[in-house]
């Protein structure tokens, strides 16, 4: 029996939901003292399974030991789940199709398909190396203030959290206690952009390195090129246009370390070393843009993606200079590759508007700019929040339950669908016609 990558993804998200949903569900899974919810147990089995970020409840108050454990694991494999799990489960069992192993040549952007499973077990080597060097730099920084083993618990968990960009802390708000540990802020935003490129870009670069060549794949050159200019736009954003007295008040030094982690973290990472509440709305504005634009294929973030808007950006240009081929980096992009680019992004435009229109109807209480803000965050599964989670209506959490789990596996299953899908030719030939634009 062969099973497609499509519904793979998906029922290995729903298992893992599931799972996390019944784990969490357990009485030691909270502390002494906390009632039980059935709706915050899958919210937030949800929100950790798709590395959102989103909670209703503050973590470590809330969950035991145990249940923070379990969040933990759900991250781990949520991040690494979609490219690593499916594909490496699927590829040792033997299952997949001859058709569906090239579309995994064709999404994966490989030389060859038989060298898959040794890049998936050496991107699975650099991902738990990345997180083991993360988790002791911030052990060591977090023995300052607790004991080694409470400083070992802490240093992993945020840097799983971290590098898969879920946006999970152990401490209420965020990283704010350390806005001033230029150590923990600078470890934090290298592991969520780490983890943001993607696994295939991590190795491309370690192969180029190691076999002293100067030629990176163009996905590589793009998803590089895109990443680097976001974080760049973000940091100015941060540091110049955003009216807050207690980055202000702190010193430049404070201002560029918070610009830099906060410029890192906004697009799929969900961590914030200063209150998201401060920001004025043309931040939160600009946030939501962030949010929506995400992360890299193959990456543990989410959103539309950057190769995704850089194919859009190509598409348009190329309009508007009549030119009869998009190429980038001195590489000609096949025109069907830019359909399914612009056919995404159209898909997640409207998923944002539906969810945020929802939302805001079900929500008629709130700040319209709030819950949109909050709608965008978790079909992009970015995970910052305005602090309005915990007091959303159970059909306003149920919504962002559903935003999620489709910003996580919807869209992918949707590219891997229009991969798979053969060019079909009509039978009947319709009269052209023509209609006005613009």
């Amino acid at each position: 029996m062969n099973y497609s990558p499509a519904k793979t993804t998906v029922l290995f998200f729903l298992a893992l939901i599931a799972a996390g949903f019944a784990l969490l569900s357990l009485p030691f899974s909270r502390a002494d003292g906390q009632s039980f919810s059935a709706l915050t147990s899958l919210f937030t089995a949800v929100s950790a399974s798709c590395v959102t970020g989103l909670s209703v409840v503050n973590i470590s108050a809330y969950f035991s030991f145990f249940g923070q454990l379990v969040i933990l694991a759900l991250m781990q494999l949520g991040g690494i789940g979609y490219m690593l799990v499916t594909t490496a489960a699927a590829l040792l069992l033997g299952k997949i199709a001859l058709k569906d192993k090239r579309v995994m040549h064709e999404l994966f952007d490989i030389s060859s398909f038989g060298d898959l499973s040794k890049i998936i077990f050496k991107a699975v080597f650099f991902v738990f190396t990345i997180e083991a060097v993360g988790a002791l730099i911030l052990t060591i920084v977090f023995l300052k203030d607790f004991s080694f083993f409470k400083a070992l618990y802490f240093g992993i968990f945020h840097s799983v959290a971290a590098f898969c960009n879920a946006g999970f802390s152990l401490f209420s708000d965020s990283m704010s206690l350390y806005a001033s540990s230029p150590a923990i802020l600078y470890t934090m935003s290298f592991l969520v952009i780490l983890g943001g490129i993607g696994f295939f870009v991590i190795v491309d670069l370690y192969d180029a390195f190691k076999n002293s060549r100067l030629h990176l794949l163009t996905h590589t050159k793009v998803v590089l090129s895109m990443t680097a200019g976001i974080i760049f736009f973000s940091f100015l954003f941060f540091l110049f246009f955003t009216d807050i007295e207690i980055l202000k008040g702190n010193g430049l030094l404070y201002c560029v370390n918070n610009a830099f982690f906060q410029s890192a973290s906004a697009r799929t990472a969900g961590f914030s070393s200063v209150p998201i509440y401060l920001f004025d709305d043309f931040a939160e504005i600009t946030l939501s843009a962030l949010m929506f634009i995400g992360a890299a294929p193959g990456g543990t973030g989410g959103g539309l993606k950057v190769t995704t808007l850089a194919l859009v950006f190509i598409f348009v240009r190329g309009m508007l200079k009549g030119e009869s081929e998009f190429t980038i980096f001195k590489s000609r992009i096949p025109r069907d590759l830019i359909e399914k680019a612009l056919t995404v992004f159209i898909l997640f435009v409207f998923a944002a508007i539906v969810f945020s229109a929802v939302l805001v109807l079900l929500e008629h209480d709130k700040k319209p700019i709030d819950v949109i803000f909050e709608a965008v965050s978790a079909v992009s599964t970015a995970g910052l929040s305005i602090g309005i989670s915990h007091s959303l209506s159970g059909a306003g959490k149920i919504t962002v339950i559903l935003a999620m789990i489709l910003g996580r596996v919807g869209i992918i299953s949707a590219l891997i669908l229009m991969l798979s899908s053969k060019q079909q030719t009509n039978k009947v030939q319709y009269p052209q016609s023509r209609i006005m634009v613009g």
